[in-house]
């Protein structure tokens, strides 16, 4: 299922491009301030966050002077923290491959805003140490939001709020619902 998914994803990707106006090609890296939403009969509790990171690859396909596509690829590291007092704490530590396909508007040149939906594929999870990937569903959707400046020589630089939509947790016996939530900064380099 994942794989036809990314092929459909890439295949609707690659036929936009076509019929793109102008296309260009970047990388970028910065810091995810990472948390997660726990939810179980109306009561919610969201623990201490953490920091992380995302590197990755990014396309813009202007089908116009302001509206356009960004479709990235990124690795992604999310997780929480729970301080559970004299007991200690304990920590949940998730890897993604990340897929936002951004609609992607630029109301000046330097200048563009981002909004969109993002795929993510869980690479790995653990929880202070031990592997819990299997208690985790290995998708993820989400919804981001966000903005990015373009500099000279191609310098690019952002942030982006990027909200889960879906419940992580795939435990049949629990009926607590776990969704991420990210923070991200981020600088990066357009070569095209």
């Amino acid at each position: 299922m994942k794989k036809i998914t990314l092929l459909a994803i890439f295949s609707i990707i690659s036929i936009i491009g076509l019929h793109a106006q102008g296309i260009g090609l970047g990388v970028k890296a910065g810091v995810n301030f990472a948390n997660q939403d726990f939810e179980a009969d109306g009561l919610s509790v969201s623990p201490d966050g953490k920091t992380g990171f995302h590197f990755g690859a990014f396309a813009s396909l202007m089908f116009s002077d302001k509206l356009g596509l960004q479709p990235e690829i990124l690795y992604s590291t999310k997780g929480s923290e729970f301080d559970l007092g004299a007991l200690g704490s304990t920590e949940t530590d998730l890897s993604y491959l990340e897929i936002p396909i951004l609609l992607r508007f630029q109301p000046i040149e330097i200048l563009s805003v981002h909004a969109g939906p993002q795929f993510g594929i869980l690479a790995s999870a653990e929880q202070d140490g031990t592997d819990i990937k299997d208690n985790l569903k290995g998708s993820d959707l989400s919804l981001a939001v966000g903005s990015q400046v373009e500099l000279p020589l191609g310098f690019v630089g952002g942030a982006r709020y990027v909200l889960g939509l879906s419940d992580i947790n795939d435990v049949s016996t629990s009926n607590t619902e776990v969704k991420n939530r990210t923070f991200q900064l981020f600088v990066g380099w357009k070569f095209m």
